[in-house]
């Protein structure tokens, strides 16, 4: 086959400045940017000129862009939560995440999770109180008591707000991920730090300075990073900036890789990145909310999210939406799936020159910001 490309003449970015500047009939190229703060000012204009290297897809180990349907669910009364989470395992979800606000013992976990195949989906507990590691170790027993195996579940723990501590708990720690060695026992999460588009460099050094926290602590307990730094995920949240959205996500992923780098630490395994679309950039309008998700859906997915969790339209006006709005929430991942096929294609923004120059910025503000608080 032909180079479809040979039939186009090359331009330089002095020639397309040119045209931009005869289209604008005077105006200056300068006009058109757009401030996010006083310190960055970005350009609607990119070109490969401006780029040092032609950009490569952030892989790390991926073989698609496959990510994980996730559904959260509240767990007021453990039945309904229980049925709540097989209807959506019914309906496609490939992920579950319970929301817990108090402690449950033995049986109540066997309730919560009656009929889940463990092995064949993932599932996470989101704690609203520090009572996650001694359900770390009731949830073990319950995978042993039920048959499953221990090496083929995928979960992860969280403590909604802070880190998790590290310092005392060495041996538990250590049980834990040789019991659980698919679990993610740290969530970082970065939903605490966002404060709006505006605030985006901001965001991403915080969430790098929690995340390097962990790690200092986990080499203070010596309980080696190049092990233990498998064990992390993050929790970001994404809001209405599109392009925002898929440059943050990128960058991060350039961050967390300089900070691995730092620490000598294998870059064979990056950390899971979950997205909570954001309860605050809901509005009272269901219909307006769909539209909006499936953006905000969209960006998270080319920004390369590995689990994904999209809020019912209608939540604003139910405790965690109707069932009908919670179904629609988990098939418009469907149809970026199953009809878009967003999950083939790696890194499906790299190579764009605005987006690369957008992830680039914020990656490089972000990580002098990040500099500055650590020293």
């Amino acid at each position: 086959m032909n180079n479809l490309f040979s039939e186009f003449n090359s331009s330089t970015k002095e020639e397309w400045l040119a045209k931009v500047e005869k289209d604008l009939k005077g105006k200056p190229l300068e006009a058109l940017n757009w401030e996010l703060t006083k310190d960055l000012n970005l350009s609607p204009f990119a070109h490969a000129d401006d780029l040092r290297e032609v950009p490569t897809p952030i892989a790390a180990t991926k073989k698609n862009n496959s990510w994980e349907i996730g559904v959260q669910l509240p767990v007021e009364e453990i039945t309904d939560a229980n049925q709540a989470a097989l209807q959506a395992l019914a309906g496609g979800a490939t992920a579950i995440a319970f929301s817990i606000d108090r402690s449950l013992d033995q049986s109540e976990i066997a309730a919560l999770l009656k009929d889940i195949q463990l092995e064949w989906i993932s599932i996470h507990f989101i704690f609203q109180i520090p009572t996650w590691k001694r359900f770390a170790n009731n949830f073990l027993d319950y995978i042993k008591s039920i048959g499953s195996d221990p090496n083929k579940v995928h979960c992860s723990f969280s403590f909604r707000g802070n880190s998790t501590d590290t310092e005392g708990e060495r041996k538990m720690l250590q049980s834990l991920q040789q019991a659980l060695p698919q679990a993610k026992l740290f969530t970082i999460d970065g939903q605490r730090f966002y404060k709006g588009k505006e605030h985006t460099v901001q965001e991403l050094a915080q969430i790098l300075k929690a995340g390097n926290s962990i790690l200092e602590q986990l080499n203070q307990e010596d309980l080696g990073i190049a092990v233990f730094q498998q064990t992390l995920q993050f929790a970001l949240t994404l809001g209405d900036s599109y392009f925002i959205n898929i440059a943050k996500l990128r960058a991060f992923k350039l961050l967390w890789q300089q900070v691995l780098q730092a620490w000598d630490a294998s870059l064979s395994n990056l950390p899971i990145i979950e997205i909570h679309l954001g309860l605050k950039s809901q509005t009272g309008e269901a219909n307006y909310n769909k539209i909006k998700a499936t953006t905000q859906a969209l960006s998270a997915v080319i920004g390369g999210v590995q689990r994904l969790y999209i809020y019912p339209s209608d939540i604003s006006k139910e405790d965690w939406g109707s069932d009908f709005a919670r179904r629609i929430a988990w098939n418009v991942q469907h149809l970026l799936q199953l009809e878009s096929y967003m999950d083939r294609v790696i890194d499906p923004a790299a190579g764009s020159y605005y987006i690369e120059a957008l992830t680039n910025r914020f990656a490089e503000a972000a990580w002098g910001d990040f500099q500055k608080n650590c020293t």
